[in-house]
């Protein structure tokens, strides 16, 4: 129903900015930025909107890390908005890693053609590239001696 779909959004939106005070940037996170943005360009999919995006982005103090964004606003879908992150960064699929969180990302990347490395702390074990159970652990393990 496209005629409620803004509406719904924009109820959303509302949710995620009320949400805002509490954002924080998990143990790990900042350093794994930092450097993988040394000498990488990266992009940002997510599902959030791009108001409560931006916000969150200037309030962590990242907001200059990400080359290009891409919300909901611009794609419902993962798989669409990974391929626009890819046209943005104007980088080919096996020169490229999406790190996510959750099976859909899993199951987007494939759909794409992308590694995948997941940060998830449930104690299942998806088919990803590389799994790690916390940021902390993927910055130690997989960022630093990058």
């Amino acid at each position: 129903m496209p005629d409620l779909r803004e509406r719904v959004l924009e109820l959303i939106d509302g949710h995620e900015l009320a949400a805002l005070d509490t954002a924080r940037l998990s143990d790990g996170a900042l350093d794994s930025l930092k450097k993988l943005s040394n000498g990488s360009n990266l992009a940002l999919v997510t599902m959030q909107g791009r108001r409560v995006c931006s916000k969150i982005l200037e309030k962590l103090g990242i907001d200059k890390i990400f080359v290009a964004v891409f919300t909901r606003e611009d794609s419902l879908e993962r798989a669409p908005q990974l391929q626009m992150a890819l046209k943005a960064l104007k980088a080919s699929p096996r020169d490229t890693t999406f790190i996510g969180d959750r099976i859909n990302d899993l199951n987007a990347a494939r759909s794409v053609g992308l590694r995948f490395v997941m940060i998830r702390a449930q104690e299942d074990n998806p088919p990803a590239d590389a799994l790690f159970r916390s940021m902390r652990e993927f910055y130690d393990e997989w960022v630093k001696g990058s």
